[in-house]
C-alpha cells in the first residue's frame, strides 16, 4: 500500500521539478564560463515568460554579460512590439528623474539612455546605452531583437559592459532562439 502511494508522488514531484531545470539560451558557448538560470518558474507571472536565461561573469568572460529569451503575449506583447519598433518611450522614461530618489530627499539621478535601431532580416529592435548624465561611471549597454507571431511576441535580450560584445551576443542569440 505504501508503494503505491510513494511512487506517484516521487514521479508527480520529479515532473514538477523539471520546470526548475535551467534551459540553456542557443547562441551563447554552451558550459563555463556561461550559467543557465532557472527562472522560467520563478519569473512567470502573467506577462511575460521566460524561456531562457544565462549570464557570463568575469573574470571567466571579460566582460560581463546577461541574456534572455522571453515570450509575451496580447497587450503586453503589443506594447513591447511598440517599444522595440519605436524606443522614445523607454528613453524619455529613464531618463526622467527618479521618484525614489526625490522621495528620499537625495539628488535625483540624471541618466542618459541613448538608442538606436536595430534589424536583423524580419527582427526589429534597439541598442540601447544608459549612463549618469555626472559621468561618475560607465555606461552599461543593452540590446534587443524581436518577432512577432500571430498574438505572441517572442524576443532575445542581451544586458553588458561592453557594446560590441552585447549587440554581437545578440545577433547570435537572436539568429539561433528567434530564428532568421
Amino acid at each position: 500500500m505504501r508503494l503505491r502511494f510513494t511512487c506517484p508522488v516521487i514521479l508527480s514531484l520529479c515532473l514538477a521539478s523539471c520546470g526548475y531545470i535551467p534551459r540553456p539560451v542557443e547562441g551563447v558557448p554552451p558550459g563555463a564560463p556561461w550559467e543557465a538560470l532557472p527562472l522560467r518558474k520563478w519569473l512567470a507571472e502573467d506577462r511575460a515568460e521566460p524561456i531562457a536565461m544565462a549570464f557570463c561573469a568575469p573574470p571567466g568572460c571579460a566582460p560581463g554579460l546577461a541574456v534572455g529569451v522571453v515570450r509575451l503575449t496580447g497587450r503586453d506583447a503589443d506594447t513591447a512590439e511598440a517599444v522595440l519598433k519605436d524606443p522614445s518611450v523607454l528613453v524619455r522614461v529613464l531618463q526622467a528623474p527618479s521618484r525614489k530618489a526625490a522621495s528620499d530627499r537625495k539628488r535625483p539621478v540624471r541618466t542618459l539612455a541613448e538608442t538606436v535601431p536595430l534589424e536583423e532580416g524580419a527582427l526589429r529592435g534597439f541598442a540601447i546605452s544608459l549612463a549618469p548624465a555626472d559621468g561618475s561611471k560607465r555606461p552599461a549597454y543593452g540590446a534587443a531583437l524581436g518577432r512577432r507571431m500571430g498574438d505572441e511576441l517572442l524576443a532575445a535580450l542581451v544586458v553588458g559592459e561592453d557594446e560590441a560584445s552585447v549587440r554581437a551576443t545578440l545577433k547570435e542569440v537572436a539568429k539561433r532562439e528567434l530564428g532568421p
